[in-house]
């Protein structure tokens, strides 16, 4: 079989999906006839490899195979599964040269991880089809000797001729298989296979929905939008979308998304994972019927890859979804719009590479001469730094539909709480805004971004919380399942009686999260409904759309949650908004605090007063005057932007510098902190031109049971500054490692330092 392999004069160049070191390289092998002249750039294969069969990606010919090694054969193409066009090929190349990954790793998110594992294929159904000249004449001559023979021949000549073999035994019954069985070796029925598509919308109705009337100021953003769509790619500038909550973007990417369609181009919409709510979905099925397909972690992996299998084969325009759905296998892209584009779930973090999915759809609209649109009320400062230096062109939306009025925000000083001698989590404030709001029977949104019950537990004796035995982090207490849980690996445990470093048993409860808020607020409002909406509560699936459900037909009044009630809910009767406590986020050793709470305050104070009814927004707080709540209670992000860019320049952070974080880790903390410092000296030594910080303890020093060093790299290129990474490492063969038990993972811009 080689030696034919061999006659055909075919060698092949694969990149195989393994990412061991070594490896980050394409491989040579030897075409088989049955595969001579039918191979095409993109194409998925079957490979041996070592001593397993793994996947791969066909690159290209090879001129000639490398000396000194014996070829192997291909093993066969992927079933199912469509070339990949030659753009996603490259910008999966960007991708890894970018984020500082390995070309298998970055060409992983060019397929659905369960068809690269062979674990779920295109579902066929077996269906039955009549092939009967004259039935009635066939039915009447049955009708007495075969009467249940005479009922399945009417029945398929009822439905058109043609039914599948589930549908026949639900609607005939289990014992109609006898009488198929006769049909068939008769030849009055033939039995066949077809595809059956696993539909996430299946059971849901979709009304469509006529395009409102757009506002001035929506009508000159769309034209701004129009303009760059025409321009030549060499010209065409990405467009910002700086809109207050409630003004109208999604209509216009409704909008831009029509024009592009009428152009005979694809769109890509993503959406962060927390807002691909049933609501935002239905909004695009209603203005575009069937032409839309939705790509997110909550469909099942038979929904998932049938929608990405649609999207292959050219059967739809319009792709909805989370982060990877910027690698949605289309051609003829014409335009890409990231909503919330602030939002920090663009970014992967594992497995590897950490791409940020507004960095990747930037380059994949340079590589298909797509446009670019962003959208934000609250945008990433980096972002509002290339609209201010003309990068991206800027379009503005600074009113509400219809003129309503952004609703006031109160700042309450948790701090004059206390000295009041009020020890409750709500205010004052908070309890006559909710006894108001309740009374006039409006509905209310309290927001903490903290789960469980209580935060921590400590012990008053030696001022020790009880900590997770896996991470360097205090376990969370949970009241309905009475033990406390580690949110970052899983663990939980009992509720200890005495303190396990001191034996006290001066035990107490600090901190309040949403199970607590939920059930403080059925302590004060015993006949008030209220629902919480949190990690928790929306682990099975249908949970999320049916916690929303019920809050949109008015069946709740009061709903309870995390960062998950902050992005695209609108509910016209919500005319309160409460946030717990807004120094969660802003107290965290990260240089991003301010900016993250100034948009999640932002963000939750915008889902009050959407409809007919003023609302109004209660911000509680120990740091009333932090210029980031500050500006958050008046709506005003050019005094934020103002306030926080000239941090970021005097620091030299971004956007005036480009960051890598490398991270540490490993169960034996003297080999993770010897491998660090060895880190260190191969780039110090190794010619990286950048800023070297570090090494030190991660500020979440252990995690999942495994100590972490890390150090932060700054510089002004990002693309020098991986380049140089990559040849340090290189050079140094792997002798930075102190054990092999200890691994190093890059963060290119990381969004987070912790």
């Amino acid at each position: 079989m080689v030696r034919a392999a061999m006659e055909s004069g075919e060698l092949a160049q694969v990149a195989v999906d393994v990412t061991a070191e070594g490896t980050d390289k394409l491989f040579t092998y030897l075409v088989p006839r049955s595969l001579a002249g039918r191979l095409t750039p993109g194409q998925w294969v079957r490979v041996p490899f070592g001593g397993r069969r793994l996947v791969g990606l066909y690159v290209g010919p090879a001129e000639r195979p490398p000396e000194g090694v014996a070829l192997k054969e291909i093993a066969g193409l992927l079933p199912d599964i469509p070339p990949i066009p030659a753009p996603l090929v490259q910008l999966a190349r960007w991708t890894a040269d970018r984020y500082l990954s390995t070309f298998p790793a970055a060409l992983r998110l060019l397929l659905p991880t369960e068809a690269r594992r062979q674990e779920v294929r295109t579902l066929t159904i077996t269906n039955y089809r009549l092939n009967v000249d004259d039935v009635e004449a066939l039915v009447s001559e049955l009708r007495r000797r075969a009467p249940r023979q005479a009922e399945l021949l009417a029945y398929m000549a009822r439905v058109g001729g043609e039914a599948e073999r589930a549908q026949v035994l639900a609607d005939l019954g289990e014992s109609i298989a006898g009488p198929i069985r006769v049909a068939l070796e008769k030849g009055w029925l033939t039995a066949g296979r077809v595809a059956r598509r696993r539909d996430p919308f299946a059971d849901e109705h979709v009304e469509p929905a006529p395009p409102p009337v757009l506002t001035p100021e929506q009508e000159q953003a769309l034209a701004s939008i129009r303009q760059e769509l025409i321009a030549p790619p060499a010209f065409r500038q990405p467009v910002l979308v700086h809109g207050v909550t409630g003004s109208g973007k999604t209509e216009l990417y409704l909008r831009a998304i029509a024009l592009v369609r009428e152009m005979g181009k694809n769109a890509i919409c993503l959406v962060p994972e927390i807002s691909l709510t049933p609501q935002m979905i239905q909004r695009f099925r209603a203005r575009f019927g069937g032409d839309v397909a939705v790509l997110h972690s909550a469909l099942s992996a038979g929904e998932r890859f049938d929608e990405w299998q649609r999207i292959r084969r050219g059967e739809v325009s319009i792709v909805v979804g989370a982060r990877s759905a910027v690698f949605a296998p289309f051609e003829n892209v014409g335009l890409i719009i990231i909503d919330e584009e602030h939002e920090q779930s663009y970014k992967q973090e594992a497995p590897p590479p950490a791409y940020h999915a507004r960095e990747v759809a930037a380059e994949r609209a340079r590589l298909e001469g797509a446009l670019l649109v962003l959208g934000s009320a609250t945008p990433a400062l980096e972002s509002f730094h290339l609209a201010q230096t003309g990068v991206y062109r800027l379009v503005s939306l600074g009113h509400r539909i219809d003129n309503r009025p952004l609703p006031p925000v109160t700042l309450v000083d948790m701090r004059e709480e206390l000295r009041a001698g009020n020890r409750s989590i709500f205010s004052r404030a908070l309890v006559e805004a909710l006894d108001q709001t309740l009374s006039a029977r409006e509905q209310a949104i309290l927001f903490l971004n903290r789960r469980g019950y209580n935060t921590f537990i400590m012990c008053r004796s030696c001022g020790g919380a009880i900590q997770c035995v896996h991470c360097a982090v205090a376990l969370t207490y949970h009241l309905g399942d009475d033990h406390l849980a580690c949110h970052y690996c899983g663990y939980t445990a009992p509720v200890p009686s005495v303190c396990p470093s001191c034996g006290s048993d001066k035990i107490r409860h600090l901190g309040a999260g949403t199970e607590r808020v939920e059930q403080e607020l059925q302590r004060l409002y015993p006949h008030v409904r209220v629902a919480r909406m949190d990690v928790d509560t929306t682990r099975r699936k249908g949970a999320h759309a049916a916690i929303l459900k019920r809050f949109a037909d008015h069946e709740v009044d009061v709903l309870v949650g995390t960062q998950m009630i902050t992005k695209g809910l609108d509910f016209p009767g919500v005319t309160l908004v409460g946030v717990v406590l807004a120094d969660t986020s802003l107290n965290l050793p990260d240089f991003r605090a301010a900016e993250r709470t100034f948009q999640l305050v932002t963000q939750v104070a915008g889902r009050a007063g959407r409809g007919d009814r003023p609302g109004r927004v209660i911000v509680q707080t120990y740091q009333p005057d932090h210029a980031a709540l500050q500006a958050a209670a008046e709506h005003d992000y050019h005094r934020f932007f103002a306030e926080e860019i000239r941090f970021r320049q005097e620091l030299d952070y971004p956007p005036f510098a480009h960051m890598i974080h490398l991270v540490i880790s490993g169960e034996d903390e003297a080999a993770v902190a010897a491998t660090a410092q060895n880190v260190h000296r191969v780039l110090a030594e190794g010619g990286f031109g950048g800023q070297i910080l570090g090494p030190a303890p991660a500020p979440l020093a252990k995690l999942r049971g495994k100590y972490r060093y890390h150090l932060v790299l700054k510089g002004p290129d990002v693309r020098a500054m991986a380049a140089e990474v990559k040849a340090c490492f290189a050079a140094a063969r792997g002798k930075w490692r102190a054990s092999r038990s200890v691994s190093l993972s890059v963060d290119v811009d990381p969004v987070s330092i912790l």
